[in-house]
């Protein structure tokens, strides 16, 4: 409906339609889905016996819908709706499951008292909806009550009989008074936004809570000593409330939490307690400007993400053999840190550091790690040489950690490149400089480079391409940025015998692009090993910024071999790449040899196919001479191998077609006999 013009409906258009039991009118796009462009006059003639599911965002009918005739209604979606009052008095729609009436005009909430099997109610973003109808209080079945963004309403009438209810949805209700009573069996509650000061007594009683949302409650002031009780809850956000100074010191009763959110909250120290959640998984400090922490050894051991950015802290404590033993992600980013003790080496799981804008900080320690992020930390002078690992990936990010050692990156690049030999991952890596470090074997000025391959590189043992480019400002745009996000995209052109080209088109990915640094990512393999296998040893790349503000100045290509993680290479990759010129003639013979002989069984397969088809008409063998093709084909990979699997493959088809034949034709000729004996004896 985004793409057609308005529609003008007559006010008899539904009158005949007795029948209907779905109707949608919406408009199919996120950005204007309160957009109505269906008109219909106020007087319309409807006959929605047996509608089922009603849709229709944005209805411009402003009158109730009390003459629709809607009782055997199961789901109501009227998003949008115009309407200030959505039927009189008590509609008897005994079906109805689901009603959903987001930012709609309401000024007063229907009564449902005749939907007794209501289920879902959603009311969200109704701005000027200021009561709620008692009759929700008997609802006995609604499980999910959404009622965020009404901020002109100003109470809720008792909900503690809902013992269905499990989601309760209040976020920004600004208006709110006093929060209603709350059933037992609640599981999720959202109170972000609101104005209330502390949480009634009566919540201690929700043990089945698992999700508390208090974000942003400006006047809340302390939590209840009373929340030990909720054995259940695992997630507890309480960021960015500003009068909130600190936590209940039995907030280590609560066993079962798994996450707790304390951004921008004026705390200065956590409770002792905390030791005891031994299913704690995340803690997020960011922005605790009076943070201070006397040790690590007050955190529990399970806990795998630890969040300290843009908060107080300007010194680390030790981290003692065994603690935060679980640890996998540190963020330290935006602190005043100057160092990093050398006991982070103790951190045995962390492989995620994050100290990104750290101003501050002079040296790192030595690390082991596969992702370190140090954007814009100016003042870093030392940094020894990360030990990668055996990770999954490694990221490494030191845009403008400009007082660097340039030879700090080459080593940097080595291991990155030694990594992803050993454990057949990706690697990305960030850093100023302007050349292309010197284990790239092929080079170029300019965006565009060509690259011969050695004759084998499509063997099982290549991983793929690592790229390099370097950045620079554009001389032409005067107004060029120290930094833009921008696109670099690459694109690989391969050009087989017959002249066919073969393009792969890709973006390397959205990226903060700064000028005079280098961007290395590997490994990246365009095509599959197989389709490569009839192209020409000659490849070329261009790499190509979708910004104005930079050029691309410089270029590099390195072949990337798997070697098995004890060192031993599986090929020797410089002698291949020295070997070039030697063997490409041998390569293109081969080549050309394998073309004929694919072009031979192409042939033989034509009459493989009509064979069979023949069997599995007049003899019904097709089944058999296929088991023996497959029995053939699994002997010859158990007595020879997959070395050679390109010919290989290829001269067994060929055999297993030839066997196959001879197999049907005895079959065909012995059938052919027995059914002329058969018909013999029968005559006789």
């Amino acid at each position: 409906m985004s793409k057609i013009s308005d529609i003008y409906v007559n006010p008899s258009a539904f009158a005949n339609m007795s029948s209907l039991r779905v109707l949608q009118i919406f408009n199919p796009s996120s950005y204007c889905r309160q957009i109505n462009k269906v008109h219909v006059p106020q007087a319309l003639e409807t006959n929605f016996l047996e509608l089922r599911y009603f849709m229709w965002h944005g209805c411009p009918i402003k009158s109730p819908l009390s003459s629709f005739y809607l009782e055997n209604l199961v789901k109501l979606d009227m998003r949008y709706i115009k309407v200030e009052q959505l039927w009189n008095g008590c509609q008897p729609l005994v079906k109805l499951k689901e009603v959903d009436l987001s930012f709609s005009s309401l000024i007063s909430c229907p009564d449902f008292s005749g939907s007794p099997n209501l289920k879902r109610l959603i009311l969200q973003d109704c701005k000027y909806l200021c009561e709620i109808s008692p009759s929700i209080q008997y609802l006995i079945k609604l499980d999910f009550l959404q009622l965020d963004g009404c901020c002109s309403l100003k109470g809720i009438p008792d909900c503690s009989g809902l013992n269905s209810l499990k989601k309760l949805h209040l976020s920004r209700c600004s208006n709110l008074e006093m929060l209603p009573e709350m059933p037992c069996n609640i599981e999720v509650l959202w109170l972000m936004e609101t104005t209330t000061k502390e949480l009634p007594l009566s919540f201690g009683n929700l043990s089945r809570l698992q999700e508390l949302f208090l974000g942003c409650c400006n006047r809340l002031e302390s939590l209840p000593c009373s929340i030990c009780k909720w054995k259940s809850l695992k997630t507890l956000d309480i960021r960015n409330c500003s009068k909130l100074n600190e936590l209940p010191n039995d907030i280590g009763a609560l066993e079962s939490l798994e996450e707790l959110n304390l951004e921008g909250d004026p705390i200065s120290e956590l409770p002792s307690s905390i030791l005891y959640l031994k299913n704690l998984r995340t803690i997020n400090c960011r922005g605790c400007k009076e943070l201070t922490l006397s040790g690590f050894e007050f955190f529990p051991d399970n806990l795998k993400y630890l969040s300290l950015r843009d908060s107080g802290i300007t010194e680390l404590p030790e981290f003692s053999n065994g603690c935060l033993c679980s640890l996998i992600k540190l963020d330290l980013s935006g602190t005043s840190l100057e160092s990093i003790p050398a006991s982070i080496i103790n951190l045995s799981k962390l492989d995620h550091l994050y100290i990104t804008n750290c101003k501050r900080l002079k040296c790192l320690p030595k690390l082991q790690l596969g992702d370190i992020r140090a954007y814009g930390c100016t003042s870093l002078e030392v940094l020894p040489s990360p030990s990668f690992g055996l990770r999954n990936h490694i990221f490494a990010d030191f845009v403008n950690c400009f007082k660097l050692n340039q030879n700090i990156f080459e080593d940097i690049v080595e291991d990155a490149l030694l990594y992803t030999k050993q454990v057949h991952h990706g690697a990305q890596l960030w850093y100023p400089g302007s050349e292309i470090p010197k284990w790239f074997d092929f080079r170029s000025v300019g965006s565009f480079i060509n690259v011969e391959l050695p004759p084998n590189w499509f063997g099982n043992n290549f991983l793929g391409f690592a790229f390099c480019v370097i950045v620079l400002d554009h001389p032409i745009d005067f107004e060029a940025k120290c930094s833009d996000y921008s696109i670099i995209s690459w694109k690989c052109n391969f050009k087989s015998k017959d002249g066919h080209q073969c393009v792969w088109d890709k973006p390397w990915g959205p990226t903060l692009v700064f000028s005079n640094h280098v961007f290395l990512s590997s490994p990246i393999l365009p095509f599959s090993l197989r389709e490569l296998l009839c192209y020409e040893n000659e490849v070329s790349f261009e790499f190509h910024l979708d910004s104005s503000s930079f050029k691309i100045d410089k270029c590099g290509v390195h072949l990337m071999f798997g070697e098995e993680v004890d060192g031993s290479s599986w090929v020797d990759e410089d002698e291949d790449v020295l070997s070039l010129a030697n063997v490409h003639d041998n390569c293109e013979e081969k080549i050309e040899g394998d073309t004929q002989l694919i072009k031979m069984v192409k042939a033989l397969s034509v009459l493989n196919l009509g064979l069979q088809v023949y069997l599995k008409e007049v003899f019904l063998l097709d089944y058999v001479g296929y088991l023996i093709t497959a029995w053939i084909w699994l002997g010859g990979l158990v007595l020879f191998g997959l070395d050679d699997f390109n010919t290989f493959d290829l001269l067994w088809y060929f055999l297993c077609f030839v066997l196959y034949s001879c197999f049907s034709f005895v079959i065909s000729v012995s059938c052919i006999f027995i059914f002329l004996v058969l018909f013999v004896s029968y005559i006789l």
